[in-house]
């Protein structure tokens, strides 16, 4: 798997990757029982060799040495576990299984969390997502195709020295081995049309509103943050994935009857900002991979004491994702404003009344590593942003102040 770094990067900065990982996955299943750690490890470092791709010598030495350290600790992992090197005994067939597919599978799966780690460790170092929420994401994203694909190579092993193929076996699994590069090829292709899709949603959303600009992002870094924190499952975490990008961007369609007197754009901008929620479900509805984030976008402004919007939902009424979302939100536009700290105190304050005190709980918890994710960088955005509060022709929607506008409180501008 030794260009996982490029398919991490692609799901934490929509960016494209690339589809080796399946034949470097079944070469490491297949060499750890025919040659043990260290052939298991040559054959990671050559397989992480490719020329025809020019990347920077960092990220080249990276590879090499990331896969040749998870075929050697998949080697010594599988003959911890008292698994056979087939050049040094020769299995009967029913022994096959216990002596070299268990421990085939036990290494591959501790081989995939090794690979995963060092790719999240490698993203964090460089201003990335923690490493436990990238490492998450990763080994979810990944997961069953490293794992299919060590099961290719152990069927590849078997052929080649206990069924004594020998180097035939490349003939035998020639057409397997296509279509498993194929099928993961296939499922690449559609998850970065996911992302490119998601991403064009997103450039539109922030093109529209200034004090947008880059938030989404970091609403998406701490919504997976605290997603993490309240054990989500996977598929509700791709769900929160999605949500967490395109929650604002019903925010892009326009309102009717436009005003030029401030008190009419006024107005107007509340009118849009009441509206988005179910104008970015009618924008999104026919996508029909984000079926499970459609529900947590319509009801990420609800309230918990039932005053929000667009449905007027309370409690336990609102979907969790809507409500995981709905803290995000208002961390992300806080802390640039007035500090963590503070964040934490109002945030606390508004448990029960207008966010979930679960989620508010959560966030407490980690709240330290999700400041620095909200935070921006300083420059003249960031004092843009943080001298904006209700502006007449900016509203920042995820105030908590402008929650209490909509709801009907009495508040200064």
């Amino acid at each position: 798997m030794s260009l996982l770094a490029s398919a991490a990067q692609s799901l934490t900065r929509l960016a494209t990757s690339s589809a080796s990982v399946s034949l470097t996955s079944i070469l490491l299943g297949a060499a750890i029982p025919l040659t043990g750690p260290l052939g298991a490890a040559i054959v990671g470092c050559i397989s992480a060799v490719d020329p025809g791709q020019k990347r920077p010598f960092a990220v080249r030495v990276f590879n090499v040495s990331m896969t040749g350290l998870v075929g050697a600790i998949g080697g010594l992992t599988y003959l911890g576990l008292d698994g056979v090197v087939l050049h040094d005994a020769q299995l009967e067939p029913l022994l096959i299984l216990g002596r070299q597919g268990i421990p085939l599978a036990i290494a591959t799966v501790v081989m995939l969390l090794v690979n995963t780690g060092c790719v999240s460790v490698m993203i964090a170092v460089n201003g990335g997502a923690p490493m436990l929420v990238t490492w998450r994401r990763i080994t979810r994203q990944v997961g069953r195709t490293y794992l299919g694909y060590g099961v290719v190579g152990f069927l590849f092993a078997v052929l080649w020295d206990p069924v004594g193929l020998g180097p035939a076996t490349v003939l035998v699994m020639f057409v397997p081995l296509v279509f498993a590069q194929w099928s993961y090829a296939q499922q690449h292709a559609e998850s970065v049309a996911h992302e490119r899709t998601v991403a064009s949603l997103v450039a539109a959303g922030e093109a529209r509103d200034p004090i947008m600009s880059g938030r989404i992002e970091r609403v998406a870094q701490v919504s997976e943050l605290l997603g993490n924190e309240l054990r989500l499952s996977p598929a509700d975490a791709d769900a929160l994935h999605f949500a967490a990008l395109l929650h604002d961007v019903g925010m892009v369609a326009p309102v009717e009857g436009r005003h030029r007197d401030n008190d009419d754009i006024r107005a107007d901008n509340l009118e849009r900002i009441r509206r988005h929620p179910s104008r970015g479900v009618d924008m999104l509805r026919s996508i029909e991979f984000l079926g499970d984030s459609i529900t947590a976008i319509r009801h990420h402004h609800e309230r918990w004491d039932g005053r929000g919007y667009p449905d007027g939902l309370a409690g336990p009424q609102i979907p969790q994702l809507a409500r995981v979302l709905a803290v995000s939100d208002a961390f992300c536009a806080l802390v640039p404003r007035v500090g963590a700290e503070r964040t934490m105190e109002l945030l606390r304050d508004r448990a029960g009344v207008q966010f979930d005190p679960e989620c508010v709980d959560a966030m407490d918890k980690v709240a330290s590593i999700a400041a620095d994710l909200a935070a921006l960088d300083r420059g003249p955005q960031a004092e843009v942003i943080a001298d904006t509060v209700i502006d007449d022709r900016w509203i920042d929607h995820d105030l908590p102040e402008v929650s209490d506008l909509l709801a009907g409180d009495k508040v200064q501008p």
